[in-house]
């Protein structure tokens, strides 16, 4: 048994930036092609968890099944080292730098938002600060970073429980966490009476990692029956597959409307983890007919961290002087300008700070916890 090296899924993570960087973007004006594209956004920021629940589970079960147990310590080390550095980096640039020069650079949310309290900020809580408030932090990139609390809290779920659960009753115990989150979505309002911040926390999104899990475990555990059968499917199978994927992303608003209190509601992030997953297998045999060559995309998607935390950033900045200077985000001739500066940073800066800052602590990681 041997670990795998899954292609493709560094430029699937861009494309998943990509739609929660249009989902940002302040455009003003009637535009009904960005109305379309910035629709639904956050789906994502649920193919990141869909993802991070086949990786991480991947690599848990792996060496599960291998060795027999986990290495708890190495494992929480080896997501610390890739989370923490960037993270607490913003935490602590935000929390020192004056509050008259945040606001005039854009660092405040335009609109409100609440303050920050550094109890919630620097413990990965940001999350429920943001339930219990029912709106966002007003001090960017901590607007985004709801997510980040997620996953971190979805690590120690997960290296525990499948530290703890024997092999022959993991899949029991990642159907489980499908059904509470069912059960999360459908009694969250009697939890948190909000009309603008939901679904914010681990339970409410357990299926998105659970799902990906099954995926994970059924590659483990029967690695070569499941690639012989995507194998077989034919390749108009599966850019037909692809494309159904596409289009419900594109037309979720549609096709899968989140209307808040329905069945549809409570079933809506288990339909598009299983797509997801559709997706991702697609891509998984080593031989695959379908492959996203590249390496432009993959080079983008390796630095997906530094992208989703930047470009918020580069966004709120860019608004901001926009504001400031009196021009208005209404004609093709700013919005081209607006995302040639706000993506066009976001990826400068995001690999300056992969390969300066990001990197030497994922050379020590290497070093100590993977040999």
């Amino acid at each position: 048994m041997k670990k795998r090296y899954f292609h493709s899924i560094d430029s699937l993570r861009f494309f998943a930036f990509l739609k929660v960087y249009l989902l940002h973007l302040p455009i003003q004006g009637d535009f009904p092609i960005f109305s379309f594209l910035k629709s639904g956004g956050g789906i994502g920021v649920s193919f990141f968890f869909v993802l991070s629940g086949f990786l991480i589970s991947y690599l848990l079960i792996f060496e599960k099944v291998k060795k027999n147990r986990i290495n708890l310590k190495k494992f929480f080390f080896r997501r610390a080292l890739r989370i923490w550095p960037l993270y607490f980096l913003m935490v602590i640039i935000v929390f020192i730098i004056p509050f008259d020069f945040k606001e005039k650079i854009g660092f405040h949310m335009v609109g409100g938002g609440y303050d920050l309290d550094w109890k919630y900020s620097f413990t990965f809580l940001e999350n429920y600060k943001m339930l219990l408030a029912d709106q966002f932090p007003k001090t960017t990139p901590i607007t985004v970073f709801w997510s980040l609390c997620i996953e971190e809290h979805f690590y120690l779920l997960w290296m525990i429980s499948l530290f703890i659960i024997p092999i022959k009753h993991v899949l029991k115990f990642l159907f489980l966490c499908i059904f509470i989150s069912w059960e999360a979505r459908a009694h969250e309002t009697s939890i948190f009476n909000n009309s603008l911040i939901v679904s914010n926390d681990l339970f409410t999104n357990l299926d998105y990692f659970a799902i990906g899990g099954l995926l994970a475990y059924f590659i483990v555990t029967d690695y070569q029956k499941i690639i012989d059968f995507i194998e077989n499917i034919s390749v108009q199978i599966k850019r037909l597959m692809v494309i159904v994927v596409v289009l419900v992303v594109v037309f979720q608003k549609y096709i899968l409307p989140n209307e808040y209190g329905t069945i549809l509601y409570i079933l809506r992030p288990t339909i598009i983890s299983l797509l997801f997953c559709i997706l991702i297998s697609i891509f998984l045999p080593e031989n695959s007919s379908i492959k996203i060559k590249s390496k432009l995309l993959s080079f983008l998607g390796v630095r997906g961290y530094g992208l989703y935390i930047y470009h918020i950033i580069f966004i709120h900045c860019g608004f901001q002087y926009c504001i400031t200077e009196n021009i208005k985000i209404d004609n093709w001739l700013v919005i081209g300008a607006f995302i040639i500066f706000t993506l066009g940073g976001t990826i400068i800066l995001s690999s300056i700070s992969y390969k300066y800052f990001e990197m030497p602590f994922l050379a020590f990681r290497e070093k100590k916890y993977f040999n």
